[in-house]
């Protein structure tokens, strides 16, 4: 079972550990792979397997203006890295004081602080340290003098290119939702708590969720999607509604889900939420019986497609 820890100065809390660092966002297809490769490692080292993140994206911090939207929230990634099976998840916070120590300063303040390295495992771009200063081999050059080794992991191709966050996002921000999903290993997802809105679906004979998700992460293009809506620990079929829609440009959610056979009240409910299939665009509608008409058309498609 794998074990949280979050970072605090003088502990050495992890002891001889082989440790993968990275922000993990999205624990995509190339972070699986170089955590699983991390574990392979301390097996062969006889010692614990380590996987230090940090409790935010240093964009949040480094550039809270502009930060990447996340592909994941902080629970959800630490639930993807630990069903991978380390030995231990090192939570540091990422605050101004972590975002302005040198390389130097953070090997000694927080690497060797919290555990004995015995390797770390890193990524080819890996990057640290104030304003990005520190590489791998930097790195590398910290390892020899304070006894660990390095090793850099490969960027994970798929499609003539790599996997990265950055490429995932991009994806998404498309609406190639089944191309992020190859990346990924699993569909994209976001959690939602079910508002009360306008019942605009109600009048037209599609109930809908409508769900407040935060605007700090990643959301596919507008238009209409297949998918999954989970909660309570059940999982149905879904149409999902991303943007406003033109036909009600009034309406102030963006992400609605009718979840196909499902009965009940959901409000004040979270729904997680996946991106199957991109079905269209979303376009205006000349009455609300086209619209109706044309929803139903969803609804049935994404029925199909999801089996």
């Amino acid at each position: 079972m794998t074990s949280l820890m979050t970072h605090a100065t003088g502990r050495h809390e992890i002891g001889p550990a082989v440790i993968a660092i990275g922000v993990f966002d999205g624990v995509h297809i190339g972070h699986q792979r170089l955590i699983a490769d991390t574990i392979t490692i301390a097996r062969e080292k006889r010692c614990a397997s380590c996987v230090l993140t940090f409790d935010r994206d240093p964009d949040q911090v480094v550039t809270p203006t502009h930060p990447a939207p996340q592909l994941t929230s902080f629970d959800e990634k630490v639930r993807l890295i630990s069903a991978l099976g380390p030995d231990a998840i090192l939570v540091v916070p990422f605050d101004e004081w972590l975002a302005s120590l040198s390389p130097d300063d953070f090997c000694i303040d927080v690497l060797l602080d919290a555990a004995e390295p015995i390797a770390c495992v890193v990524g080819h771009d890996f990057r640290f340290g104030t304003k990005a200063s520190g590489d791998a081999d930097t790195l590398r050059a910290l390892g020899s003098l304070h006894g660990f080794q390095v090793v850099t992991h490969p960027l994970v191709h798929h499609g003539g290119a790599p996997i990265t966050s950055t490429r995932i996002r991009g994806l998404i921000a498309a609406g190639e939702v089944e191309e992020a999903a190859a990346l990924l290993g699993r569909n994209h997802s976001l959690d939602g708590v079910v508002e009360r809105g306008k019942r605009l679906g109600h009048r037209i004979g599609v109930p809908t969720a409508n769900l407040h998700v935060g605007a700090e992460f990643a959301l596919p293009a507008p238009g209409v999607y297949a998918g999954w809506a989970s909660v309570a620990g059940e999982r149905h079929p879904a149409a999902l509604s991303v943007g406003v829609p033109p036909t009600f440009p009034d309406a102030t959610c963006v992400l609605e889900a009718h979840l196909i056979g499902f009965e009940g009240d959901l409000y004040e409910c979270t729904l997680t939420v996946e991106f199957a299939h991109r079905l269209r665009d979303q376009r205006a509608f000349g009455s609300n019986e086209e619209l109706a008409e044309a929803i139903r058309a969803d609804v049935e498609r994404a029925r199909i497609l999801l089996g």
